[in-house]
């Protein structure tokens, strides 16, 4: 029997995974563990594991790293202290279960305890969404470290999958299987308008926006202020409803948090939510005018909306974007230009309804079990020993979709 690891840290990358778990749960040549750590665990953040255990997932397992001893301060210390302390625990969890992998997804700090210890422990390392760029963040260099320390890729499009290739990855080790967070769009149901309102009290018949901003966490703690006091601002210039969701458990969130909430206060029209959940804030996504912030949901699952996303700053710079989405700047004008594109200009909106989204066609749990197949079959020395290799590709890697 093979023992696989699927870690997930945040309501976001749960989201992402929920159907790669569920099938690979369904499986019986696998028997799939799911660690639970980071934010999941926290109150304050919705404590989100309440969504994973009403999801039927089994094999749970704990791992509560977040060093709360500064009351969940997010700053440098508190995350560096939190990995140290991650990487004590998975320790011992790798040594009481021996997994023959590890699945990994992303580009968050807190995947560097699973692949740090997957790689002393000779653990193949399998990572999904590599080879993407996000130039304004750390997430950038943690993705493409864990590209270095992984041995089998699972990229969203044939675009990241050369970009992997070219870090001098071995092609017979690339597979291209979507962006599995299209598949809850596919498989979800939904709720309907009238179920929102009785859950959230939101009448999304009215012109609603949501909104969901990040620190740049390598443009200093103190842009964190004035960009949100300027996407605060443009949003203010609308009559809208705008539902607010919680930034990522990153340096600068908190302030963010605050400022967010100081104008919820102040706007009886805006809603702060701690977390929806994947359902709920798909619903609001099938509803709402367009999507506002720098959230990778507005380029990767928005379009399968054909609603537009209004991208701020550089967050998500480099990544591929469909033609869904308006890029802007910082500034209040900037912003609020982009705002009004995304309701008003007639011509864009006809023209996005009938947009492709590059990233997949929702199928991602079922290439993942099939590319688990193939992998099962190579000798894990050959998995384990890479090699870079910079030669003339070919492009041999396997494409599911």
């Amino acid at each position: 029997m093979i023992n696989v690891f699927i870690f997930t840290s945040t309501r976001a990358d749960y989201g992402l995974q929920r159907w790669i778990i569920k099938e690979m749960q369904n499986d019986n040549n696998i028997t799939t563990y799911v660690l639970v750590g980071g934010t999941h665990l926290l109150q304050e953040y919705g404590n989100t594991i309440e969504e994973i255990l009403k999801d039927n997932i089994k094999n749970i397992i704990k791992l509560p790293f977040l060093d709360t001893s500064l009351n969940i301060s997010l700053d440098a210390s508190s995350l560096t202290s939190s990995v140290g302390n991650g990487l004590i625990k998975i320790s011992q969890i790798f040594d009481t279960y021996k997994p023959n992998f590890i699945i990994l997804l992303g580009d968050r700090y807190e995947l560097l305890i699973m692949a740090i210890a997957a790689l002393l422990y000779q653990i193949p390392i399998i990572h999904l969404h590599g080879g993407e760029n996000t130039i304004g963040v750390i997430d950038e260099q943690v993705r493409h470290a864990i590209t270095k320390m992984a041995h089998i890729h699972m990229p969203s499009t044939t675009l990241y999958a050369e970009n992997i290739s070219r870090m001098g990855e071995e092609d017979w080790r690339i597979h291209i299987v979507g962006a599995p967070g299209l598949e809850n769009i596919k498989r979800l149901e939904l709720y309907k308008k009238e179920e929102i309102l009785k859950l959230t009290g939101i009448d999304v018949n009215k012109d609603t926006v949501i909104c969901t901003y990040h620190p740049v966490t390598l443009e200093g703690e103190d842009s964190v202020r004035w960009q949100t006091q300027n996407l605060l601002e443009a949003l203010s210039k609308f009559d809208l409803q705008i539902v607010f969701t919680r930034p990522n458990a990153e340096v600068g969130s908190d302030e963010i948090v605050n400022m967010i909430k100081k104008f919820v206060n102040d706007n009886p029209r805006a809603y702060f939510f701690d977390s929806l959940g994947s359902r709920l804030y798909l619903s609001f996504l099938k509803y709402a005018k367009a999507i506002i912030g720098n959230s990778s949901s507005g380029i990767i699952e928005a379009p399968s909306f054909s609603i537009p996303t209004v991208n701020i700053g550089n967050r998500q710079e480099g990544r591929l974007q469909p033609e869904s989405v308006i890029q802007t700047g910082y500034s209040v004008d900037e912003i609020y230009k982009g705002i009004e594109k995304a309701l008003y200009d007639r011509e864009f909106l006809a023209k996005i309804k009938t947009i492709k989204n590059p990233y997949g066609d929702g199928n991602t749990s079922k290439y993942v079990i099939e590319a688990m197949k193939r992998i099962l079959k190579i000798p894990k020395e050959k998995l384990l020993k890479k090699r870079l290799d910079f030669e003339v590709k070919k492009n041999e890697w396997h494409r599911y979709f």
